[in-house]
């Protein structure tokens, strides 16, 4: 179960921009890469009138489920690639949609699934329910993707705040994985290999920080481990962080070891920033090669 708003959101890079607004958004990323790789998924979150048919049919195309709270408008954003490295983007604000109401989810929805990933947007995840919520259903994969909890408007523009609550929800999480950016923000200025240790020490079972074009690092009871990026070439890297937390939710769940689930989810990844929107395709003889690739790559760092 991925839960998080879905935004339909304009993309512009210096080398692609999308015709209108294209479905996305953490929750809804994570799950297509699932639905793709024949796994089990829902997203749960709010959408207006105006999107929620397109959603329903896109998701429906690669099977998966979806649990659709009613909203006045549906969240979105203009995201603009700031150079060449697309390391990092501008992000304004085209429509928000309502809070995600924890609370009151039918229960069957949760009992059904094997892990859950909150991924939310802007806010629309309240923490006091994430961590109760965390702590009634800890027998599911817990996986939190932190950009919605430490984004804020201003005026039009959505920029980056720390969230001194973000140690809660570490607390009684499986697997925390930040971006770079998003770990400087909660973490200050440290080297990733740092800061996934300090994850653990926060209480999570695993620490993870991705890291764009130079891969990601992951720490948990067996080491740190730098984990290669394939090298492709990219087009647009919006939503690569999701798709990566969808592979590594679905080869865990599938198989056990977390070491190789953060290969898998390295090489699913890479087929993301191969191209913009949800239409991304995984060739799985090719996700093979690349993933085999990125085994034989992996580093031992702690």
């Amino acid at each position: 179960m991925a839960l998080g708003n879905p935004v339909f959101d304009i993309i512009e890079t210096p080398f692609i921009r999308t015709n209108g607004r294209v479905l996305s958004g953490c929750s809804v990323n994570a799950a297509l890469t699932v639905g793709k790789l024949g796994g089990s998924a829902i997203v749960v979150g709010s959408v207006g009138c105006d999107y929620r048919e397109y959603m329903l049919k896109k998701l429906g195309q690669y099977g998966v489920n979806a649990y659709v709270l009613p909203s006045e408008e549906s969240g979105g954003f203009h995201l603009r690639y700031i150079d060449e490295t697309m390391n990092d983007r501008t992000l304004r604000l085209l429509g928000r949609a309502n809070k995600i109401d924890l609370e009151n989810l039918p229960s069957d929805i949760i009992d059904n699934v094997d892990s859950i990933l909150f991924g939310p947007i802007l806010d629309e995840l309240d923490i006091d329910s994430v961590i109760k919520l965390s702590r009634e259903r800890g027998d599911k994969l817990l996986v939190v993707d932190p950009q919605g909890f430490i984004r804020k408007c201003r005026g039009e523009d959505i920029i980056r705040v720390n969230n001194p609550r973000i140690r809660e929800i570490i607390k009684v999480t499986h697997i925390f994985k930040p971006n770079e950016h998003e770990a400087e923000v909660i973490f200050g200025k440290a080297d990733p290999v740092r800061i996934a240790k300090r994850i653990l020490r926060y209480g999570a079972k695993v620490g993870i920080v991705t890291l764009a074009e130079r891969g990601s690092v992951i720490a948990f009871d067996r080491g740190v481990y730098s984990i290669p990026a394939y090298k492709t070439t990219a087009r647009d890297p919006t939503g690569c962080g999701d798709v990566y937390a969808g592979g590594l939710i679905y080869y865990h769940n599938k198989y056990g070891d977390m070491l190789e689930a953060s290969a898998f989810a390295s090489a699913v990844a890479s087929f993301m920033v191969e191209t913009t929107g949800p239409d991304f395709e995984i060739n799985r003889k090719e996700l093979d090669r690349r993933f085999e690739w990125i085994l034989e790559n992996i580093k031992r760092v702690d």
